[in-house]
Formats: structure tokens, C-alpha cells, sequence
């Protein structure tokens, strides 16, 4: 490449690098038997397919999240079981079973509005917002083992390092930091947000660390009554510090869509936990025999440099 070129590439790359860390991502999202793309930009989603049957069942998912792997793993509430989505657009395959049947609402087909998240360290974690429960999830098998219970009702959860979040509806519309101890959530601040008619809050991380959610509410009235509350989800973004929601407005797409709440959002996998520790670089003293020596250096390197300039 000539000299000439290089500022040219540089500004193009510095311009395609621009783009990719401020462009929005992309969430999937699955709204009972079916999963959607959502272009966070515009709040718009796309069809990607059905989630098949399993057992006779429609495989209703509630919960979706990326292994620091990258593998996209979600609960499903009907079946009590884990699956495991291999590539964007195919069926769910099936892991296991949660071990939870006969444990949720009798009034609602054993209803258990399951959520579900995996920490760093490739831990997952499901919690119900019926029975107020968090479990740890064998995510070889499906298997789940008691942790606690919450306290709160938690419609989604959500994860970043090592730290699991959970969040409310409309009894608690607060976000909440979830104990993987002891299962018990603690508020760290309310959504602040008109939240009357919320039924669930499905957040998920970005990789840079913003926190999103998918606002669902309860359906809406037949036609004729009043309009509220919306027939879309809605996006938004939280405020993981205090709990705090912006309502961007809401997510449209197909007419199948419309009226049917989503159960869940997957961004993007985490990087692992950090191993190791790393040492803290130190500032050399200006009078030591080090200092001296890295000073020669770096003299000697520059007068070099600049003897070869010359020779050229």
C-alpha cells in the first residue's frame, strides 16, 4: 500500500469501527410458539420461526439467554424443560427437564412465568414469578437445584458478570439485584414509569453493557372499550444503578404480533469471568537507577530512528 493510501484506509476503518460500537444490536425475542428478530434501532421485528412442539405441546419459551460460550439456551413454561436453540433459525432442541411440573398456578395449566439468565462463569439461573423462587440450572441436562426464594414476583432476569438482576411488574415495578446464595432479591430503584397495566419486564445486557428490556403489559381490552394499555411490547432501556426506565416506544412487526406479549430478550453473549489477577503497572521513580536506564533507552531509540531517516 502506498503512503499516499494509508490516511485514505485509516479514516475508512476509523469509520467502520465508529459504526459498529455506536450501531444498535439485535435481540431475539420469543412470543409464545414463536421467535422474532428485534432491530433495537427501530424497534421493529422480524419473524424468524416457529418453535416446533414438543411432547404434544407448542414449546411455549419464557427466558432466553447466550452462555458466555455462545450458546442461546431458554426455559420453556408449558413443557418444564431447557432448550437449546442451535443456529437462528431452527426448531429448539430439547436438553432436559427442570424437574418443576405440578409446582406452578393450578388456575393457570400449572403456569409458572419462568425467567431465566447465565452469569459469566457459565452458571444459569431461573426464577418464578408465580412461586417466587430462583433455582441454578444443570444446563447439560435441565436439571434444577433450589436456591432460595426471591421475596418479589420476578417477570425477567438478567445478567452482567457475576451480578444477576431481576424484574417486576406492575406489584413491584422496580429492578432488583438477585443473591445466587441465598435467591433473595433486594430493590435497587423503581422503574418510575406509569406501571398499572405492566405483566412483564424481560431485560437483557448488550455487550457494551446496556440494559434493555422488553415491556409487556396486560392484553388489551376488546376494541370497543378504552384503548390502553398498548397492543405492542414495548422497548426500553433501564438504568442498572437505579432501576430507572426510558420507554423508546413500541416494537412492531407482524400482524401475528400484534397483541401477543414477548417472553423474553437474548442480546449477546458475556465474556467469561476474568481469571487471574492483573498487575497494577507502577510509575518508576524519576531518580532511581531503572528510571535512568529506561531514559537512556529511549534516547538511544530515537536517535536511531532518526539516523536511519537520514541514511534513507
Amino acid at each position: 500500500m502506498s503512503l499516499r493510501a494509508r490516511p485514505a484506509a485509516a479514516a475508512l476503518l476509523a469509520l467502520l469501527t465508529a459504526s459498529a460500537v455506536t450501531a444498535e444490536p439485535f435481540a431475539l425475542a420469543p412470543a409464545y410458539d414463536q421467535i422474532y428478530r428485534v432491530d433495537l434501532a427501530t424497534r421493529t421485528a422480524t419473524l424468524v420461526g416457529a418453535t416446533g412442539q414438543f411432547a404434544g405441546q407448542p414449546i411455549v419459551l419464557k427466558g432466553m439467554a447466550y452462555a458466555p460460550s455462545g450458546s442461546l439456551l431458554a426455559s420453556s413454561d408449558n413443557t418444564k424443560s431447557l432448550f437449546r436453540l442451535d443456529f437462528l433459525n431452527s426448531k429448539p432442541s430439547f436438553v432436559g427437564s427442570l424437574g418443576l411440573a405440578g409446582q406452578g398456578d393450578p388456575a393457570r395449566f400449572d403456569a409458572l412465568d419462568l425467567s431465566y439468565a447465565v452469569t459469566c462463569d457459565g452458571s444459569a439461573w431461573l426464577a418464578s414469578g408465580v412461586t417466587r423462587k430462583l433455582w441454578k440450572v444443570d444446563t447439560n441436562t435441565g436439571a434444577t437445584s433450589y436456591v432460595g426464594t426471591t421475596g418479589a414476583r420476578i417477570t425477567g432476569l438478567a445478567a452482567r458478570g457475576r451480578d444477576l438482576y431481576g424484574t417486576g411488574d406492575y406489584e413491584n415495578p422496580s429492578l432488583f439485584r438477585i443473591n445466587t446464595s441465598t435467591g433473595s432479591a433486594t430493590a435497587i430503584g423503581s422503574f418510575n414509569v406509569s406501571s398499572s397495566k405492566i405483566s412483564s419486564v424481560w431485560p437483557a445486557f448488550d455487550s457494551s453493557g446496556q440494559l434493555w428490556a422488553a415491556v409487556s403489559y396486560i392484553p388489551p381490552p376488546p376494541p370497543a372499550a378504552n384503548a390502553f394499555p398498548p397492543d405492542w411490547s414495548d422497548l426500553a432501556r433501564l438504568d442498572p444503578a437505579s432501576g430507572a426506565m426510558t420507554l423508546l416506544g413500541p416494537i412492531t412487526g407482524p400482524e401475528d404480533l400484534r397483541s401477543v406479549p414477548l417472553f423474553g430478550f437474548a442480546i449477546a453473549p458475556q465474556a467469561p469471568c476474568p481469571t487471574g489477577v492483573v498487575a497494577t503497572p507502577q510509575p518508576v521513580p524519576a531518580g532511581s537507577p531503572t528510571g535512568y536506564a529506561l531514559l537512556a533507552g529511549l534516547v538511544a531509540l530515537l536517535a536511531s530512528f532518526g539516523l536511519r531517516r537520514r541514511s534513507r
